[in-house]
């Protein structure tokens, strides 16, 4: 979260990242919303376990999740397909 404060203490109006973990905090929550609420576009990767669960920050409700398709434009494998993933892109 450090870097994505100083994203918008820089005047990011979008950020994106490709990270992710299994663990959900609504401390983490509620400062993603903050952000969100101050005009940023906050994008993070669905996640690599090819299954159905979880992956935070991107299944905050406020934080565009984005799965992955492969060549053929089907879902990729290994990406995180749930209910929070938004788009997915190759």
């Amino acid at each position: 979260l450090k870097a994505v404060k100083k994203c918008v203490e820089m005047g990011a109006k979008v950020i994106s990242m490709s990270l992710g973990g299994s663990g959900v905090h609504s401390a983490s929550n509620g400062i993603y919303e903050d952000i969100y609420d101050q005009g940023v576009l906050i994008i993070a990767a669905a996640g690599n376990g090819g299954n159905s669960a979880y992956s935070y920050p991107a299944s905050y409700p406020v934080v565009m999740s984005v799965g992955s398709i492969d060549s053929t434009r089907v879902r990729a494998s290994f990406s995180q397909h749930n209910n929070q993933v938004e788009i997915a892109a190759p």
